[in-house]
């Protein structure tokens, strides 16, 4: 097992080029903004529930960088795995450690939910699309799309692929449902809160109604 400043160091090798990736080839709402914020999330995470929080950040750091080779979104964690592999083994990381940073990543845009450290980079990444931040980062994502549908706003199921940027922050605020910790699930009640609270204000001045 790497040393305090070893592991410090590794995540900072990780970060560069990670971020150098991303600048290269940015992505909509997958930026490194949004992996910092996810990697802070981790770290909490991980530290309430008795998890690496390293291995969380190292995790959280690389989790999308597949995002920047082309290839299908539904397979971006494999990807960001494969990238991924060859520098943590340059880097010293173990062969255990490692191994559970790359399943994380490699599953994280899953239903997968078989280690504890995938877990925690699940439900950080999903709590990045909830609240004030999810709903800046659907609005962004989903800018080509009309913003709501009249005849259904927020009503029903959202529809998959969405039909409207209204659609995009349904599915997001049903996230709360899919969390895998206990502080994940604190974390994400408080931000759906505040996405419905949008999504009552919104149909009530589509209404004709509102302040």
């Amino acid at each position: 097992m790497l040393g305090t400043d070893s592991r410090a160091e590794v995540l900072n090798r990780v970060e560069a080029w990670v971020q150098g990736l991303l600048k290269q080839h940015p992505v909509t709402a997958h930026d490194w903004l949004h992996v910092d914020r996810v990697r802070r999330l981790a770290v909490r995470i991980a530290e309430a529930e008795g998890v690496d929080p390293w291995l969380a950040a190292l995790a959280a750091t690389v989790h999308d960088v597949g995002r920047a080779v082309p290839g299908p979104g539904s397979e971006h964690g494999q990807r960001s795995a494969e990238l991924a592999a060859p520098l943590l083994a340059e880097l010293g990381v173990s062969d255990a450690e490692r191994q559970d940073v790359l399943h994380a990543t490699r599953w994280h845009n899953s239903g997968r939910s078989d280690t504890r450290l995938l877990c925690v980079l699940r439900d950080a990444d999903m709590l990045d699309g909830m609240g004030a931040i999810g709903l800046m980062r659907a609005m962004m994502s989903k800018n080509m799309l009309p913003p709501y549908d009249p005849e259904t706003l927020f009503d029903g199921e959202p529809r998959r692929p969405p039909d409207s940027v209204a659609d995009q922050v349904r599915f997001q605020m049903g996230w709360v449902d899919w969390m895998n910790t206990e502080t994940g699930r604190q974390l994400a009640r408080s931000r759906a809160k505040f996405m419905q609270a949008f999504a009552d204000q919104l149909r009530e001045e589509l209404m004709g109604g509102g302040d």
